[in-house]
């Protein structure tokens, strides 16, 4: 076990350094589906970080306003707006730093920061306390025109388990959340233990102890597609279940 721990720790530190350097991951990791898991949500990580640096590279750039401004005839006119104390801009810009590089290290690297544990996760176990009046989320209207299969054939992972903790993120609007994962649907296989961000307030709530099912789409950070309670979740095991053969022979459309 203490192996397993080390081995999967040792790999998610590589699929971030090869994601920092943009270097391809080397043959030999490219064979690991949970590796490649890991280096695809690691690369969207830094890419919106480094994104969000960006923004606030150019906000420190912009010039300063000019509080008065010249009419036609000479006569100078303060806006309203002018008038009132605005920010320094490099405070604005720090609390901005602040806020996007905490968020992102925090939220973003969750993939890389899951609890390890036995690699054959693939019993089917229930516990759960979510009531089976709870609501999945629909698909969105290009996973429709996708299908089924052709929405498993671009999912990254898609796995069922058990809520382990909801961990607001102060000043992102999102949740930290940690699933013991009892069955995957893709990969085959993979951690015991996963970590993902949703924004607060989504519907279905979440808690922990709830019996979840969660899939996400290519290289985003976010799920596209939940569903709690047993009777949600069993209508969306039906259609996982029969279209995930075929996807496996057809690519992402």
């Amino acid at each position: 076990m203490t192996a397993q721990k080390d081995q999967a720790g040792r790999d998610g530190a590589d699929a971030l350094m090869a994601a920092i350097t943009g270097e391809a991951p080397p043959h030999e990791a490219r064979t690991s589906e949970a590796f490649m898991a890991e280096y695809r949500a690691a690369t969207a990580d830094v890419g919106l970080l480094r994104e969000q640096l960006g923004l606030i590279g150019h906000a420190l750039a912009e010039p300063p306003e000019v509080p008065g401004s010249e009419t036609g005839g000479g006569a100078s006119v303060t806006p309203l707006s002018a008038r009132r104390r605005r920010p320094e801009p490099l405070v604005v810009a720090l609390k901005g730093l602040v806020a996007a590089v905490g968020a992102s290290l925090v939220i973003g690297m969750g993939w890389l920061v899951v609890q390890s544990g036995d690699m054959g996760a693939g019993s089917d176990q229930g516990g759960s306390t979510a009531a089976d009046s709870s609501a999945g989320r629909p698909h969105t209207e290009a996973d429709a025109k996708l299908g089924n299969t052709g929405y498993l054939a671009c999912a990254r992972i898609v796995v069922e388990g058990t809520v382990a903790e909801v961990e607001t993120v102060p000043g992102s609007g999102q949740d930290r959340i940690t699933l013991d994962v009892t069955r995957y649907y893709k990969p085959d296989k993979g951690r015991a233990q996963i970590t993902f961000p949703m924004e607060t307030g989504a519907v279905p709530s979440l808690r922990a102890g709830d019996h979840m099912l969660v899939g996400v789409s290519g290289d985003q950070a976010h799920p596209d597609m939940w569903a709690t309670g047993e009777k949600e979740i069993a209508r969306e095991r039906a259609w996982i279940t029969d279209a995930l053969p075929a996807s496996r022979a057809i690519p992402c459309p």
